[in-house]
């Protein structure tokens, strides 16, 4: 390999500058681009060459054994021996580096680079082959966007969470745009999620934060399966229409919780209904963009006879609503006499789904009282529950007048949202 500046012209000095740039673009992260700068040096490197397209060589390692780098220059797709979780390597890097300053030799292909070429070489002409239909692309983009999911949360992690609220707006939005660009909505939603919790700063706000990651990781891992649940988070939906030509459920069904959101581009309604004959919640969701406010799916403390049609997912199925035969007022629904007992509910719900943010939570008779500096709900055992202050719990403190109450309402892992409340053993009211 020879020192390849000597006798360089001036144009050729500009083309090179320009391969380096390029080759730095490359690295996911300035890690990576610091680290592949350093061992683009002849020294780090034994039996680096190049044929018809392809580089390869073998780099030191902090082991005993080097690793072996190989690039196919056609689509600079690259493969590299060591562990590393970050794509293209610094190894993988720092070989296309080292061509770009000083042309590597020309030299015959070693059999591991071989193999490895000829095996991307079918596998490409087979695709080539064999049009993708629109499900096809979509599934290769959300494989190619968990990738780079894969590598923001090793990056992620090499940082801490200490240096989240240091990170420039650019290093939010690119995650965000990648995951929209790889038609991953889901996990797009999820990283704003994360950027909210840590720009919000709340006392403990590393908590939530570590919540999310450990949601969004558990996300990125389960991703290639086929399992519904994570499907759906990533955001691969179902249409209307196939579900209405689906399952139908016929109950009555008692509409009683509710939450809104508005993400800033769409304001969504969603409501919660107890399946009396089914003996399980369900939930229906209606989207609203440009600013419009979206009107609820069902009459807010109504029992209806309706058919519904669940969407494919966890516990509480998300509904569509079909055909309605009848409305009136809620009665009354069986609720868990202790919060231990009703978190003992919700848990094969989260173990299903452990991405949902909110699971209906319902207990009776409680009491308001106070722990500290925090509003709890006590139940019949003395147990505990916090719940978020708001206009519906005042509502209820006022109308009961201190007296035990049954509580429905929506827990997030922290608190519970009030939605409605009733006379112990009564007809609920809707707060919300």
């Amino acid at each position: 390999m020879t020192s390849g500046n000597t006798g360089l012209s001036d144009q050729t000095r500009t083309v090179r500058a320009m391969d380096v740039e390029a080759v730095l673009a490359l690295a996911p992260d300035r890690q990576v681009a610091t680290g592949a700068t350093k061992l683009a040096v002849p020294a780090s490197w034994h039996g680096a060459g190049r044929a018809e397209g392809a580089l390869w060589g073998e780099c030191a390692g902090s082991g005993k054994n080097p690793y072996l780098v190989c690039v196919d220059l056609l689509d600079r797709a690259t493969r590299c021996s060591c562990p590393s979780r970050k794509f293209p390597c610094k190894h993988a890097v720092a070989l296309q580096l080292l061509h770009a300053r000083e042309v590597l030799p020309e030299a015959a292909r070693p059999e591991w680079v071989e193999q490895w070429l000829t095996g991307r070489r079918a596998r490409q002409t087979e695709a080539a082959r064999r049009p993708a239909k629109p499900t096809e692309r979509r599934e290769q983009a959300v494989r190619a966007g968990i990738s780079g999911l894969h590598d923001w949360l090793a990056d992620l992690a090499d940082g801490g969470l200490a240096a989240l609220p240091g990170k420039e707006t650019q290093w939010w939005q690119g995650i965000f745009a990648r995951m929209i660009d790889a038609q991953a909505p889901g996990v797009a939603a999820a990283t704003a999620e994360l950027r909210s919790v840590v720009a919000a700063k709340r006392p403990r706000w590393y908590e939530e934060a570590a919540d999310h990651i450990g949601r969004l990781h558990l996300l990125a891992v389960l991703a290639t399966g086929e399992d519904e649940v994570v499907r759906t988070r990533i955001g691969f939906t179902t249409t209307e229409e196939e579900v209405r030509a689906g399952e139908s459920w016929s109950d009555d069904w008692v509409v009683l919780l509710r939450a809104d959101s508005d993400d800033g581009r769409v304001r969504t309604v969603r409501q919660w209904a107890w399946g009396r004959a089914r003996a399980e919640w369900v939930v229906v969701a209606k989207h609203a963009a440009g600013g419009a406010v979206p009107a609820p799916a069902l009459t807010p403390g109504a029992e209806l006879a309706a058919v519904l049609h669940p969407y494919p997912g966890g516990r509480p199925r998300r509904v569509a609503v079909g055909e309605v035969s009848g409305t009136g007022p809620a009665g009354p629904i069986p609720l868990p006499r202790t919060w231990s007992a009703a978190l003992a509910e919700v848990e094969p719900l989260l173990v299903e789904d452990p991405w949902q943010r909110l699971v209906p939570l319902c207990c009776g008779p409680v009491r308001a009282a106070r722990a500290g500096d925090q509003l709890v709900l006590v139940d019949e055992s003395a147990y505990p529950l916090r719940v978020a202050w708001g206009q519906p719990l005042a509502r209820a403190l006022a109308a009961g007048g201190g007296a035990p109450f049954d509580a429905l309402g929506l827990w997030d892992g922290v608190a519970l949202q009030l939605c409605a409340v009733a006379e112990p053993g009564g007809a609920p009211e809707v707060l919300l």
